[in-house]
């Protein structure tokens, strides 16, 4: 049997640092596409959380503008007119009732008592008295 020489022994050895080497340069290679991969999701989340906390301040500032005015005197003054029917000294309240309900009812009240009248007659009733 013939020995290894010395050139066989290096061009193995050469052959097993060149194997080893893209080994190690796939794992680096492997590992660096998944860390940039894992950035770029963390990234994507942190500009999604930004635009979230965006939106939140801005309802947040609308809510504390709802509270300043539902603490207002001018609110309390709008649903004590509106809800419980009051009015300052020196105002003046007018009611305005439903016009289609009371026009239906003064139609239906003044059929008989305008039945011999013209239909210019009875709009006029119907309108101004």
């Amino acid at each position: 049997m013939v020995a290894p020489t010395m050139q066989s022994k290096k061009r193995l050895q050469a052959i097993t640092l060149f194997l080893v080497l893209i080994i190690m340069a796939s794992f680096i290679a492997l590992s660096l596409s998944t860390n940039l991969k894992r950035s770029s999701e963390v990234n994507g989340e942190i500009i999604d959380l930004e635009r979230e906390i965006a939106n939140l301040e801005r309802d947040n500032l609308e809510f504390r503008e709802l509270i300043e005015y539902f603490n207002s005197n001018a609110y309390i003054e709008e649903r004590a007119r509106v809800d419980l029917g009051l009015k300052k000294d020196g105002e003046k309240v007018v009611v305005i009732t439903n016009a289609a309900a009371t026009g239906t009812a003064i139609a239906h009240v003044g059929t008989e008592s305008l039945g011999a009248l013209t239909n210019p007659q009875k709009w006029w009733h119907y309108f101004f008295n």
